[in-house]
């Protein structure tokens, strides 16, 4: 009796310690981005818009064919290839390229498909991070708050059109799209305790784009 105790206890204790593991790992890409940051982003927007140096709806369209991510040989799985910003949370999260199991414990991923782009192409970007990490604050973000993608010496931003749970074999949520989209992913519900069996999905759509 004494032994099974024991052999309880410890593999509590393995568990416990992994799990530790884990979420230091991925606190390690999430920053503290104050509201004075950001107001300073909306200054040099403002300044950039009257100056007409942001870009312009109607110049996102190209008729050159979008480079999906899955064409990239930039980057390897597990890079460092920029930021997400969420202002309303005031948090900055470090992105690498890729959401496998390994990339996302480390912090946000970028999914790379055939069906995705980096923001810079002006199609679909698809983000995901864990629940129970990165994004445990995902559920206080709303319509019409702003999201920022930090891309290649570029500042994307966002602005929230849509939020919905589904369930996780969607074929509707990662596909390809003529218009810039940011899609941010985790598992639902954000306080499950175990594997959760639904998606909570963010989409934006593309307001500006202004060098960092």
């Amino acid at each position: 009796m004494n032994k099974l105790l024991l052999t309880i206890m410890c593999a509590g204790l393995l568990i416990s310690a992994y799990y530790g593991i884990q979420w230091w790992q991925s606190s390690q890409a999430v920053e503290t981005v104050s509201l004075e940051e950001t107001r300073e982003w909306n200054l040099k927007e403002t300044e950039a818009v009257s100056n007409e140096s942001s870009v312009r709806q109607d110049e996102w369209s190209t008729d050159s064919p979008a480079i999906m991510s899955d064409e990239w040989d930039t980057y390897d799985t597990g890079d460092d290839v920029g930021r997400l910003v969420i202002p309303g949370l005031e948090k900055g999260y470090t992105t690498y390229w890729g959401a496998d199991d390994d990339t996302l414990e480390r912090g946000v991923g970028m999914y790379v498909s055939e069906w995705t782009t980096t923001p810079d192409q002006k199609r679909h970007t698809v983000l995901s991070g864990h629940r129970d990490t990165v994004f445990t604050e995902l559920g206080e973000v709303d319509e019409g708050d702003s999201i920022v993608v930090e891309f290649g010496e570029k500042r994307y931003e966002y602005k929230v059109e849509n939020i919905w749970i589904t369930d996780p074999e969607d074929q509707t949520v990662i596909v390809d799209k003529d218009t810039p989209t940011l899609t941010l992913t985790t598992c639902y519900p954000l306080d499950y305790i175990g594997n959760a069996p639904e998606r909570y999905i963010i989409q934006s759509e593309l307001v500006q784009v202004l060098d960092i």
